[in-house]
């Protein structure tokens, strides 16, 4: 091979600045945090060729065709089937839509995978779905990361060797942990399956707060877009995904809120206790020193402090008052 010859290739986006036409990529996040839901509405958007979180699709000159093997089964067929139709896609549409399910596959992964390169020829889809990853390549441990390259890459090369120039999308669980450093640590087993998919879309679940985040780990990337920064999803009445901000921005807009909030507290608790000292203050709104003197020092000059701040003259705290006319005009 002349490599010094050899031209980078051009681009050419499956799913606008997220995923390429030829991508090996991965939906990754905990049951319930919505692979699923998320891989149904990208199948959805490329069989009627409308834009997936706010970004072009492009199917060149034909009309989308997905291939979407389904064997999550605490997904029934029939709740899959109600998902496609109520994301809009029609009768005519379902024919450039083929469903598989597990009970329709062979049973070994060698049978599994002549299966697929034979449908993938009948197709010729843009995109091909393995809902979940595990439940169709065969590996005896999830943490051996040389068994997990050997799954991995038998399933990519079968399809190479059938000639498939679409992409492809695996889903696959992450794990219980999380690193708040690195999300793409969060994958369920070994770090080969990181290192298997050139994207890796990963969806995280806050149920306190009940909001769905994305974040996108992606080796190919356009200078408009770029990967996305975690950002909170949301869903319609029909199940159509959007993308609603940046979580960091909810974060802090959440976090200004609670802190005015115990702002307000503090300001209560010192107008309805005029001279209290922090030991009060301490006890009466459950919470530390430290944080105590952020919230005086936020209060600024909305309380007012005297003493030495001694054992013997410990400092005391008033609400600041504005004078009435009669005190300014005495002043003067």
């Amino acid at each position: 091979m002349d490599w010094y010859a050899l031209k980078p290739p051009s681009t050419k986006w499956l799913v606008y600045g997220l995923i390429t036409s030829d991508d090996n990529f991965a939906v990754v996040g905990k049951p319930k945090a919505g692979k699923s839901s998320l891989t149904r509405n990208l199948v959805a958007c490329i069989i009627k060729g409308t834009p997936f979180l706010g970004r072009a699709i492009d199917t060149g000159k034909e009309s989308g065709r997905v291939l979407y093997v389904h064997l999550d089964r605490k997904d029934r067929p029939s709740k899959v089937g109600a998902d496609f139709k109520r994301l809009g896609i029609t009768a005519q549409d379902a024919k450039r839509l083929v469903l598989a399910v597990a009970e329709e596959i062979p049973a070994s992964f060698d049978d599994r995978l002549k299966w697929l390169k034979t449908e993938a020829k009948a197709l010729k889809p843009h995109l091909i779905v393995i809902d979940l990853l595990w439940q169709f390549v065969e590996a005896d441990s999830s943490n051996d990361y040389n068994k997990v390259l050997r799954g991995i890459n038998t399933l990519q090369d079968a399809l190479t060797a059938a000639k498939y120039k679409g992409a492809l999308l695996a889903t696959i669980h992450g794990r219980k942990a999380t690193n708040p450093e690195d999300p793409s640590d969060d994958i369920l087993g070994s770090t080969g399956q990181r290192g298997s998919f050139s994207n890796i879309i990963i969806l995280t679940r806050y149920r306190r707060e009940g909001h769905y985040t994305i974040f996108s780990d992606q080796t190919d990337r356009d200078t408009q877009h770029g990967e996305i920064e975690e950002t909170i999803i949301i869903r319609d009445a029909v199940g159509q995904m959007s993308l609603q901000g940046a979580y960091a921005e909810y974060k802090k807009d959440e976090r200004q809120v609670r802190d005015q909030s115990a702002i307000d507290r503090l300001i209560d608790f010192v107008s309805a206790n005029e001279a209290c000292t922090q030991d009060d203050m301490v006890d009466a709104l459950e919470t530390t020193k430290p944080n105590l003197r952020k919230l005086l020092a936020s209060a600024g000059d909305r309380i007012i402090k005297s003493g030495k701040g001694s054992k013997t003259d410990p400092y005391r705290y008033v609400p600041y008052k504005m004078p009435t006319h009669r005190e300014v005009a005495s002043v003067q």
